[in-house]
């Protein structure tokens, strides 16, 4: 794929200097009454502590999400009290704000324990020893947290002057001194080691890459003095953003899913506007750029609903504002008209979060209201994915059909599985994730039900399911008319005993199908999951699914059943749901059949 940078000229540009350098928003630019509504709820209440016990507890249960709550809470407090004071201007909340930014400041290390990977000498399991910059010093690399508390605290020390000045210089002084020490010193001179997502040693890139260079950007734009380390840090960024689009899909497609797309193309996209507003190559209208922008407009389903492969939800979606922008930007009016659905209210808000680069560009943005509305295709391929997704009108009902392989960034067992959606409610779905715990990214991912193949819309065979690895992977047989055929024999193990399994998947002219034809060497079986967010009403070799208002059919031979799957509180709040129902149609002995699934509304 291309280096966009090396072959924009990019190499030879040098940035504005520090002291001509203007940020795309000033301090008097900001107004926005509803932050200070939500600073006012903030008033009267503690910082949210973080012990030392809490950080361990990551360590200790595998449980990342409590301490990550309160890590969460205190940055999305410093923005928000920060934007509302600077919109009211009579001191509310600068008090505040100053507890907030003292307590960020007084936290050991802005890694959090999830990512804290010790350079040398010290256990995993115990508190990160990031007390000096020496050669003792364990904590020399950025994760993605730090490098968006970097970027944070560089909008605080350049917005927050006129406010915070005044109450005490120290804590502007103190804030500009850790970001040279917790995100200049590291990326200026620490490579390979924990700092992975530089490629430095030819690592394979993911969205750590542009996520943590847009936000160490941030903090170069705003906070470096010094001209030579301005055009060395953008000269560095456009080689490690190279790199990321060295091995991203031709097609544009994020193999992460809809859910990371966000921090992946998404967050590239920002690095091309901060390094063209630096004085870099303007490269926001490259064409393999608009590739990774219209990505997201191209895998929304219905409404609200996006095709969640990998650790995605279902509502992944994209910021009406950010889509605005790619869209002016790239040309792209799929992205254009996907913001002006949203109307002029959801413009000129300001959303705390861990980018807040976006946060703020989104205040200035406009709303589309020339945009006309596109009338998409009824069927998009991605090859470099093998993601089909199709759309049928008269039932309304749309597709998402994978092939793929199984060693995808954030990847599921899921090569040749589905997703239908009748307008906006499931027919067949992927549960998505659960809360991020310490199993998640370890030895045991897939002993997590949720990214095992027996808990997506494909069968066992033989009893076994698929296993993680590139090995694991469907060969496309064809694609068009909005039908996607696939062989799925190497998608199993050897043990599964499979001649050949090939999935049609698609529309026709009676609505939805799923056509499966198995040849096993010898004789094997067959147990087919639907994952279904309601409980179907079985009628013989068919079953209704009220709420989506369709009916499915099944070969009279297999035997249904149902299982359910309990959820926990991340995956209710999803699927609106206690619990998922896990349809089961099991088949009996046989060497070589064809089945067919059906839906019509």
């Amino acid at each position: 794929m291309p280096n966009i940078f090396e072959e924009s000229g990019g190499f030879r540009s040098r940035p504005i200097p520090a002291s001509k350098y203007k940020p795309f928003i000033a301090a008097g630019d900001i107004r926005v009454p509803e932050a200070v509504t939500a600073a006012e709820g903030l008033l009267g209440k503690p910082v949210p502590a973080i012990p030392a016990t809490l950080y361990m507890e990551f360590y200790r249960t595998g449980n990342r999400s409590h301490g990550e709550k309160m890590y969460f809470a205190r940055r999305n407090a410093i923005q928000t009290l920060l934007i509302a004071e600077l919109t009211e201007r009579g001191g509310r909340f600068t008090d505040l704000l100053v507890d907030y930014l003292w307590a960020v400041c007084e936290e050991s290390t802005w890694v959090i324990p999830a990512h804290n990977t010790p350079s040398h000498g010290n256990p995993a399991g115990c508190l990160p020893d990031a007390f000096d910059l020496g050669p003792d010093d364990d904590m020399r690399h950025i994760d993605l947290f730090s490098a968006a508390t970097g970027a944070m605290m560089a909008w605080v020390w350049t917005l927050g002057a006129e406010i915070l000045d005044p109450v005490t210089p120290v804590i502007r002084r103190r804030i500009l001194d850790l970001i040279r020490a917790r995100i200049f010193h590291p990326y200026y001179t620490v490579t390979g080691g924990a700092n992975w997502w530089m490629g430095d040693r030819g690592e394979v890139l993911n969205n750590w890459t542009p996520w943590i260079v847009s936000n160490v950007l941030c903090a170069v734009m705003l906070c470096e003095d010094s001209n030579g380390r301005r055009a060395w840090a953008m000269e560095r960024s456009m080689t490690l953003l190279d790199r990321f689009t060295r091995t991203y899909p031709e097609d544009g497609g994020c193999d992460e899913g809809p859910g990371y797309w966000g921090v992946a193309g998404a967050s590239y996209f920002d690095c091309a506007e901060i390094i063209r507003d630096m004085g870099g190559p303007d490269v926001t209208a490259h064409p393999f750029v608009a590739k990774m922008c219209g990505y997201i407009a191209d895998f929304r389903l219905a409404g609200r609903v996006w095709a969640n492969f990998a650790d995605a939800s279902h509502y992944a979606g994209a910021d009406p504002m950010l889509a605005a922008r790619m869209g002016r930007e790239t040309g792209l009016a799929k992205l254009t008209a996907l913001a002006a659905e949203k109307g002029p209210e959801a413009f000129g808000r300001f959303v705390p979060g861990s980018t807040m680069y976006r946060a703020l560009r989104n205040l200035i943005e406009p709303y589309p209201a020339d945009a006309k509305p596109v009338s998409g295709s009824d069927e998009v391929y991605y090859p470099s994915l093998g993601v089909m997704i199709a759309k049928d009108g008269a039932s309304g009902m749309a597709l998402a059909a994978k092939a793929g392989h199984n060693a995808e960034s954030h990847n599921h067992n899921d090569v040749g599985s589905f997703m239908l959606f009748r307008r906006e409610i499931p027919v067949f779905l992927d549960p998505g994730v659960e809360q991020y715990s310490k199993d998640t990214f370890s030895s045991k991912r897939y002993t997590l039900w949720t990214m095992r193949s027996l808990y997506h819309n494909l069968p066992a065979l033989n009893g076994t399911e698929q296993k993680p690895g590139g090995q694991y992977r469907a060969e496309i047989l064809s694609s068009g008319d909005r039908v996607l055929g696939m062989e799925l024999r190497d998608a199993y193990p050897e043990e599964a005993g499979i001649e050949s399994y090939r999935r049609r998947v698609g529309f026709d002219a009676e609505g939805f199908f799923c056509e499966d034809r198995i040849v096993f060497r010898e004789t094997g079986r067959a147990d087919f999951s639907l994952m279904c967010r309601e409980t179907p009403r079985f009628d013989r070799s068919a079953f209704r699914l009220e709420e989506a208002g369709v009916t499915a059919s099944f070969d009279e031979s297999l035997t249904p059943s149902v299982d359910e799957v309990p959820l926990e509180d991340k995956l209710q709040r999803e699927w609106s749901t206690d619990a998922l129902a896990r349809v089961r149609l099991s088949s009996g002995e046989f060497r070589e059949k064809t089945f067919v699934l059906r839906v019509r509304a």
